[in-house]
């Protein structure tokens, strides 16, 4: 069996800080489609470039065939199979309910408070599509909403059942409720505990610096609700994420509460509002201020590089894109509509849905359109497989408006990195 190499596309690596060559092929269009590979990866496809006639062994056809059905490769003989995409691992997000208690000033989240309601299969049916994909081993999911643990009758017996479903066919399901964590009851712990459900909670800042952008619908904080069920996770063995997301109205508050995240030894992301929410000047400003911590804490041996995210910036490891959205992952509505995200429920238009006999992985793929348009800029910039041009559905003529913010960042975090690593 013979592959030759698509001419449309171009090998190439990028010398990038904290990961040496980063060997990577793109399309020579203008839409750019780019795929990271490894050093061997690359190596085989200079053989293909040299000699069309060249005999793969099987672990060589293994590689290429992932190749062909991304269309960077091609087989020789048109009688052969058409490559079937495969993933191991799928990420989604799902829709639990648009009812949220809360009235955050930056949500982003279109369809919030509205009257529909989760169909009634839409966890088995879900389960079916997910056993129809090739070489799937994990699915990690995240309940969300709204506020999920207010609708926690309507799905926690169904998560457990798509559990023990997928366990069937050897695929792990790991779980992760996002929550804003004002509402939380016995049942839901002991939930939580049972079943290792990972948590990821919402949280701005320490007291009003919360307060600012995480209010209630009446106007009062809800900061003080949320330190105290902190509290009950912590007495029950629970170690949440945190989610911090910088606004201008808090960002200069995020320091003290990196340094009481710091302390308690809670993995957290730090994130820019999106949609204008936060100037770029002043992102920098708030990762300087929980820099200057984490650069304490590293020197008493804080492992920063696993329990710190900044934004979709990819530290850990290079990616042609900055989310898993139409890639591997995807968005689930209430209605079995499978979106490219969750900020376009029931604004943008979605991919597809479950009942539709196209398999999921296909479905998916529909969205990854969205990724492509990087501007020059980005394309030739050093931290192209870091920044990867920031969240698609905000870029301003092809790159993140925080272009200028992330470019300072991430050095910083792989200076981090460096002495962590110095202290191994």
């Amino acid at each position: 069996m013979n592959y030759v190499f698509n001419s449309d596309f171009s090998l190439g690596v990028r010398s990038t800080r904290g990961y040496g060559d980063v060997h990577f092929v793109a399309h020579n269009d203008a839409g750019g489609k780019t795929l990271v590979i490894d050093k061997r990866t690359s190596a085989l496809i200079e053989v293909l470039q040299r000699d069309q006639s060249y005999g793969p062994d099987t672990t060589e056809v293994e590689v290429l065939e992932r190749l062909a059905a991304e269309g960077i490769v091609s087989k020789t003989d048109a009688r052969q199979s058409v490559p079937q995409l495969r993933a191991e691992n799928l990420q989604f997000w799902i829709q639990t309910s648009d009812r949220c208690n809360l009235a955050c000033t930056y949500c982003y989240i279109p369809s919030l408070n509205s009257s529909k309601k989760k169909r009634p299969d839409l966890f088995s049916l879900f389960g079916r599509k997910l056993l129809g994909v090739a070489g799937l081993k994990s699915v990690s999911i995240k309940l969300a909403g709204g506020e999920p643990l207010l609708s926690f009758e309507d799905w926690y017996a169904e998560v457990i059942e798509l559990r023990n479903s997928l366990a069937e066919a050897d695929v792990r399901l790991n779980v992760r409720i996002i929550t804003n964590l004002t509402f939380l009851t016995p049942k839901i712990v002991e939930y939580i505990k049972m079943n290792d459900i990972g948590v990821s909670v919402s949280l701005d800042g320490l007291s009003a610096n919360n307060d600012r952008n995480r209010v209630y619908k009446s106007g009062h904080g809800s900061f003080h609700i949320v330190k105290k069920n902190l509290e009950v996770l912590r007495l029950n063995g629970i170690k949440p994420g945190v989610m911090i997301t910088a606004t201008s109205e808090n960002s200069a508050g995020i320091g003290a509460l990196v340094e009481s995240l710091v302390q308690d030894d809670l993995v957290f992301r730090l994130s820019d509002a999106k949609g204008g929410h936060i100037h770029p000047k002043e992102f920098e400003i708030a990762f300087t201020d929980a820099k200057r911590i984490l650069a304490h804490a590293v020197t008493t041996g804080y492992p920063v590089s696993e329990r710190i995210v900044v934004s979709d910036l990819k530290t850990l490891e290079p990616q042609a894109t900055p989310c898993s959205m139409g890639t591997t992952g995807g968005a689930l509505y209430l209605d079995g509509s499978v979106y490219f995200c969750h900020t376009e429920f029931e604004k943008g238009a979605p991919l597809g849905n479950l009942d539709e006999d196209e398999g999921l992985l296909d479905i998916i793929r529909r969205g990854y359109t969205k990724h492509l348009g990087l501007s020059l800029d980005c394309r030739t910039c050093e931290y192209r497989f870091v920044c990867a041009g920031g969240c698609p559905l905000y870029r301003v003529n092809g790159k993140s408006p925080m272009c200028s913010a992330y470019k300072m960042i991430i050095p910083q975090i792989f200076d981090l990195y460096d002495e962590e690593n110095a202290r191994v």
